[in-house]
């Protein structure tokens, strides 16, 4: 899990929480997949590729889910990453095996669009706060 601090959003934090429960989800859930949407793309292009293979490639089958958090009321957790058929493919792609070198390409996806995820997130946020003020 990847973490940051975020100062200046206090404002805004309060016109979301004001919203009613499912509202808040819904606007969290929708922003939260557009802003990943940044880290599905890198990992689609670091991810593997085997052009023998005629079968999905890992690429192929990254994706973005969401779900509600059962700690924080209107709150979601969106997670971005292989499905789970290549569960396996994917983990030796990122951590090696005996016979294969470590490519990681989830956690680099990650930590290098931190601030573009956080930026994109608090743009849709805002623009869902400020059609649902009018």
């Amino acid at each position: 899990m990847i973490s940051a601090n975020l100062s200046g959003l206090e404002a805004l934090g309060r016109k979301l929480q004001a919203l009613e429960t499912d509202l808040q989800t819904q606007i969290l859930r929708k922003a939260g997949k557009t802003a990943m949407e940044i880290v599905k793309e890198d990992m689609a292009a670091h991810a593997g590729y085997d052009k023998k293979s005629e079968g999905p490639h890992l690429r192929d089958n990254i994706n973005i889910r969401s779900t509600k958090s059962t700690k924080y009321p209107g709150g979601v957790m969106i997670t971005v990453g292989p499905a789970k058929a290549d569960r396996m493919k994917a983990l030796a792609q990122e951590m090696g095996t005996i016979k294969q070198v470590p490519n990681p390409f989830i956690r680099p996806a990650l930590d290098y669009n931190k601030t573009a995820v956080i930026k994109v997130l608090t743009q849709e946020i805002r623009d869902a706060l400020s059609a649902y003020s009018k």
